[in-house]
């Protein structure tokens, strides 16, 4: 019997936002920008391939949280650029928010 099918629990919105991609373990990083986005994951491009598994840091540019995750897939494009999809690990906050919205709301 086959395996069932793999479906992401979360849809992604398409979004692009400017981040920056970073390897904790040698400082390497790329100013880049996202595809899509989720609470869960993140789309992006890329100049360099990043090895699969490999643990990484994005950060928006606009704003101060950081999330961890893993690259759960590169693939190159024809342009010579490549396209990762990033698994980011548990957080406490959504990320994509990037510090433009309010965390609470104020009762009036």
């Amino acid at each position: 019997m086959d395996a069932p099918l793999l479906r992401r629990a979360e849809s992604r919105i398409a979004f692009k936002m400017f981040v920056k991609l970073s390897d904790p373990a040698t400082g390497a990083f790329e100013i880049t920008t996202t595809i899509n986005v989720s609470c869960h994951g993140a789309r992006l491009l890329t100049k360099s391939p990043w090895n699969r598994n490999k643990d990484l840091s994005i950060q928006p540019i606009r704003g101060s949280l950081a999330s961890r995750g893993r690259v759960a897939h590169c693939k190159t494009r024809g342009d010579g650029s490549y396209e990762i999809g990033l698994e980011l690990y548990p957080s406490t906050e959504d990320w994509t928010r990037s510090g433009k919205l309010p965390t609470k709301l104020v009762n009036h």
